[in-house]
């Protein structure tokens, strides 16, 4: 027998699009995508990321996608997995589901929970999303962020599932038998170059304390309205023959920069469940990140696979980097721990979990 999946996705990207291809692989699933948003202006891919399983954009007339809500519904259908609920699509086809008791699946990113909002607004979105947390058959988050978040909001313990981005490992697996220790220690960051968020001007003014005696590199790679800053920050702090700022990479360019990469650094003030965390651990690499990153708190070990600083404090930042080029040799052990974890992983989970829920 196939099971019959509807995946209502925000966007694809490079995550999600492997979740997919790995999802329709699986010889009892027929799995069909659609994406929210055609085009990611934060992201802008140029790789084909929707081959490998059955896609199209969402369609709009007056702000909803009136295919979606008929497919939905098909009696063929066994399962709709929606992307969050903050779309006009994705509110009415929850509701829609939940009023006739089919079955669905929400999934979501870790919950905002401290999101200034009208109180009005307030009261009848947690009304709703009470209403269909109890309706759906399962609620889907990324870690164990999301987890807390949603049980904050209401959601019973029995309908959270542990569903976070899922990386391809075998991308990696030549490289961590062979991990490179030379000098210069390249340090790497992956991420949407803005301040707020990511804090790579946090990073910037931590290597900056560094000792000039060590021999290292950083190069960060994305792009974003900080990008004009933080070269601004490298001239300020004589920082033109360390630091790099490589611009928009497509998926593969940025594997073979961390595949030469012996560090990766996770500055972030605030991010939800960062997948480049995620993606530098299938490479083997120690991770130094915040806590303020959901992806860092949920899977690094502290001084086994990684350092974990707290976010903004640049001096604690500027101690880990230290620490990492007076002990190169813990670098690499920590590295190692570091894919381990990631191996623990793998994307036959997701399959797993997908089949478990579809069984309920």
């Amino acid at each position: 027998m196939k099971y019959c999946l509807l995946w209502i996705c925000s966007s694809l990207s490079p995550y999600n699009s492997f979740l997919f291809r790995s999802l329709n692989a699986d010889n009892i699933l027929d799995l069909r995508v659609v994406a929210l948003k055609s085009n990611d202006i934060k992201h802008p891919w140029q790789t084909d990321l929707s081959s490998g399983f059955n896609f199209r954009n969402i369609n709009l007339f007056f702000w909803i996608d009136w295919k979606v809500l008929i497919e939905a519904v098909q009696s063929k259908t066994n399962l709709v997995v929606i992307a969050g609920w903050n779309s006009p699509t994705t509110f009415v086809l929850a509701s829609i589901l939940a009023l006739m008791n089919k079955p669905f699946v929400l999934w979501t990113d870790t919950p905002d929970l401290y999101k200034r909002r009208n109180v009005l607004k307030v009261f009848f979105r947690n009304r709703w999303l009470l209403w269909v947390f109890d309706k759906a058959v399962a609620v889907m988050g990324t870690g164990s962020p999301a987890r807390r978040a949603l049980k904050k909001m209401g959601c019973s313990d029995f309908k959270i599932v542990d569903f976070p981005f899922f990386v391809d490992l075998d991308r990696y697996n030549k490289r961590y038998e062979s991990l490179d220790k030379q000098l210069p220690i390249l340090f790497v960051s992956v991420g949407r170059v803005e301040n707020k968020i990511k804090g790579h001007d946090v990073a910037i003014k931590a290597f900056s304390r560094i000792d000039r005696k060590f021999e290292w590199e950083y190069v960060i790679v994305g792009s974003g309205p900080d990008n004009k800053n933080i070269i601004n920050l490298i001239d300020k702090y004589g920082l033109k023959n360390n630091v790099k700022v490589t611009g928009w990479m497509e998926p593969d360019k940025v594997t073979e920069v961390l595949k030469k990469a012996q560090v990766y650094v996770h500055p972030s003030l605030r991010d939800a469940y960062p997948a480049a965390v995620l993606e530098a651990m299938a490479a083997g690499l120690p991770i130094i990140g915040s806590n303020a990153s959901g992806s860092v708190v949920d899977r690094i070990d502290h001084n086994k696979s990684g350092l974990i600083h707290s976010a903004g404090d640049i001096d604690e930042l500027a101690q880990h980097l230290e620490w990492t080029l007076l002990n190169v040799e813990k670098v690499f052990e920590m590295g190692k721990q570091s894919r381990l974890v990631a191996e623990k992983w793998p994307v036959s989970i997701a399959v797993r979990i997908i089949r478990e829920i579809l069984q309920r």
